[in-house]
């Protein structure tokens, strides 16, 4: 980035960027990175976050696994661990397992600055709770970010929805790198999805744009937890694809899963199904291929709404079964999807594993480490803006202000 595109991210009057930025290349916050283009005049000289100034945290809490990544400055991961959650084993137990194992990885990188934690439960970004949380009895208001601060001394940065942690992760590093607007659709025990719309983060005003899952595909389908019929989560998720295939081997119906299984139903799993699929099991190709197609419905809503440069699935439906759902995915969202919206439209798959959504929380971790410093090298008299990551919350673009 230049001078100019530091002082507009930082919200601050171009008059006082050189100050800020001496001082910041002086302090190793900040390193140059050669030259832009040239346009007529003299070149821009650019410059970057230094890798080197701190390490950082990322922490993503689901429902079945815990998951802690450690990158340095400007978000390259230096180590991943997961660790199941048990939630079965109530609220006490998984909040010192993340801090126990907070506390093992400071031990081998002491050099961290800041943590960042994403959390499937609802959560208040301003104070760092979470507000509630259906997976553990009695996780009700948990002053998440009080607790690891107090146990771990370091700022923490708290984020309710792990969809969005992970897109951050995607404009930074993958296949969002470069875009204004692109979607990122997450499919696995449940849906959701996060929109980059002209350069910045949309969440809406209460927080919740992005339930996919929720939205209606079949008008006169199952009722949903939520209290909807026919939502795409009862159709298209890891949960419903091994619900509906089980159902329909216990009617009888004829499949080489049963003996893929051992006829142990238990161990029915999208890695399984989608390989009997390939193997054209009549079963596995009609229930995945449905749910390509039902994700694709609801997709064509998506694209005509919001016209995105790109959609980018991610999650163990898409990355387990590949084409076998693209294909019927990719067919009904061009029959039902504005023909100019979907032409030439971009449809991939993430690179990401699940890590994903720990390395986009130590990004903004990094982001409020870098406001922060710049806030104590000039004062508030320069520095009007407040980051929404220094308040718990995500940055508008994280992707590019640490870039």
């Amino acid at each position: 980035m230049s001078r100019s595109d530091l002082a507009e991210m930082m919200n601050i009057a171009p008059s006082h960027v050189g100050v800020l930025t001496r001082k910041a290349l002086n302090d190793g916050y900040l390193i140059e990175d050669g030259f832009a283009p040239s346009q007529g005049g003299r070149r821009r000289v650019l410059l970057k976050a230094n890798p080197n100034f701190a390490k950082l945290i990322g922490v993503d809490i689901g429902r079945a696994r815990i998951r802690i990544v450690v990158t340095d400055f400007v978000g390259k991961t230096l180590n991943y661990k997961w660790l199941p959650t048990e939630t079965f084993k109530g609220k006490d137990h998984v909040l010192r397992a993340v801090c126990d194992e907070l506390k093992a990885q400071l031990s081998l990188f002491p050099s961290v600055a800041a943590i960042g934690i994403t959390h499937s439960g609802v959560i208040d970004p301003q104070a760092g709770k979470v507000l509630f949380w259906p997976m553990v009895q009695g996780w009700e208001n948990i002053p998440l970010r009080q607790i690891i601060e107090d146990d771990h001394g370091l700022p923490t940065f708290v984020v309710g929805d792990s969809v969005r942690a992970a897109a951050i992760t995607e404009k930074r590093f993958g296949h969002g790198k470069g875009l204004n607007s692109f979607v990122l659709v997450a499919v696995g025990w449940g849906i959701g999805a996060a929109m980059y719309v002209n350069g910045h983060m949309h969440v809406g005003r209460d927080g919740l744009a992005g339930e996919l899952g929720h939205t209606t595909v079949a008008e006169d389908g199952e009722i949903c937890s939520c209290g909807n019929q026919g939502c795409l989560e009862l159709y298209s998720s890891a949960a419903a694809i091994i619900r509906r295939i089980r159902s329909e081997l216990e009617r009888g119906v004829s499949s080489s899963l049963i003996q893929d299984v051992g006829g142990v139903l238990e161990q029915l799993s999208m890695e399984v199904t989608v390989a009997a699929a390939k193997s054209h099991d009549r079963l596995s190709e009609r229930v995945v291929s449905e749910a390509g197609m039902h994700l694709g419905i609801a997709l064509a809503s998506m694209v005509n709404l919001l016209n995105p440069e790109k959609v980018i699935l991610t999650g163990s439906v898409p990355q387990v079964a590949g084409e076998v759902l693209l294909g019927p995915l990719l067919y009904s969202l061009r029959q039902r999807g504005l023909p100019r919206a979907v032409k030439d439209l971009p449809v991939v798959v993430s690179e990401f594993g699940e890590e994903a959504a720990a390395v986009g929380m130590a990004l903004v971790a990094g982001e409020g480490v870098f406001k922060a410093c710049c806030r104590e090298m000039q004062g508030n008299d320069i520095y009007p803006g407040d980051s929404p990551a220094l308040r718990g919350g995500v940055s508008p673009d994280p992707g590019r202000s640490m870039a």
